[in-house]
């Protein structure tokens, strides 16, 4: 099943998400979980404002998991995350590509 995590982050988070840098890449690189996409999204001043992350996971609980090991969720750094289970419709990855 596919997945996706939407964290919007707390303001002035920039500082916190440095020191934890190695932790967030570890994270991410987990070898046995395939990542679709994952990317920042930003606000109008071009400032982080939180991610977004497409994944395989093979059911609910595996994805909220996955969210549970996250080193940005475990030290509180989200103000909201969303998960939820995610069906594409229409475009797919190389259109975020080539924008």
């Amino acid at each position: 099943m596919q997945f996706v995590v939407a964290g919007i982050l707390k303001r002035d988070m920039d500082q916190k998400m440095m020191s934890l840098k190695d932790e967030w890449n570890e994270h991410l690189s987990q070898p046995f979980r395939r990542i679709i996409f994952m990317g920042v999204m930003r606000d109008k001043e071009g400032k982080r404002r939180g991610y977004l992350i497409f994944f395989e996971a093979k059911d609910w609980d595996d994805a909220e998991s996955y969210l549970d090991q996250s080193p940005f969720y475990r030290n509180g750094l989200y103000e909201r995350v969303d998960v939820a289970s995610f069906d594409l419709e229409i475009g797919g990855v190389d259109e975020l590509a080539h924008g």
